[in-house]
């Protein structure tokens, strides 16, 4: 399978690619402009800037798949998420691409969730400290589900390194103070190219 790889330098994605070029796949790994990654026959690397239509059309095009581990926490704009959507859509979409796969902070909420009133807390504590970073990440969920496309994006507590360890998906959102290592993470996003259980949806990872 021919993949590609959005964030493919975050500390998530480099082990994302990691799985995937074991397992035999092709990748295209799109980064901005640093590259820790060294290109071969079967690893393809497209250095640009999300907001570029020709280089992220280029970057999907020839692909069955694509993975985006982008985030907007530490970038200045914080709507990186959503931009990078109203890019990569279009393109998966001209391409005739259509399994796409993200990753995204387990605050985020979609149409239907129906959250409790403790997850209801949660996502106001969370819209008054990281309100640009939450708008962001539910933007770039409305763009998927009105995309048509094949999309599943995991929703993510706060990662540590370490170990995968067991994960699991689920509907229930995490408790505050769970934790889940960024190895997992990267095995759930990689998972969910074979795995389709969670098309068109927004499961929570928890570590087992």
């Amino acid at each position: 399978m021919q993949v590609t790889v959005f964030g493919a330098s975050g500390k998530v994605g480099k082990l994302v690619v990691e799985r995937l070029l074991s397992a035999g796949h092709t990748v295209t790994v799109f980064v901005h402009y640093n590259s820790p990654f060294i290109p071969s026959e079967q690893l393809k690397i497209i250095k640009s800037d999300v907001h570029n239509a020709a280089f992220v059309e280029a970057a999907v095009r020839g692909s069955d798949a694509v993975i985006s581990t982008l985030g907007s926490w530490h970038t200045p704009t914080k709507d990186v998420l959503s931009a990078a959507m109203r890019f990569i859509i279009p393109a998966m979409q001209q391409s005739h691409v259509h399994r796409i796969i993200t990753v995204t902070g387990s605050g985020a909420l979609v149409p239907a969730d129906k959250p409790s009133f403790g997850a209801r807390i949660q996502h106001a504590v969370i819209g008054i400290v990281a309100k640009d970073v939450l708008r962001d990440s539910e933007m770039h969920l409305q763009l998927l589900a009105d995309s048509g496309l094949a999309w599943t994006c995991v929703r993510s507590p706060a990662m540590r390194d370490g170990e995968a360890g067991a994960y699991r998906l689920t509907a229930v959102p995490p408790k505050p103070w769970e934790r889940v290592s960024r190895a997992a993470v990267a095995d759930a996003l990689v998972a969910q190219l074979t795995e389709l259980d969670w098309l068109q949806a927004a499961p929570h990872i928890h570590q087992s």
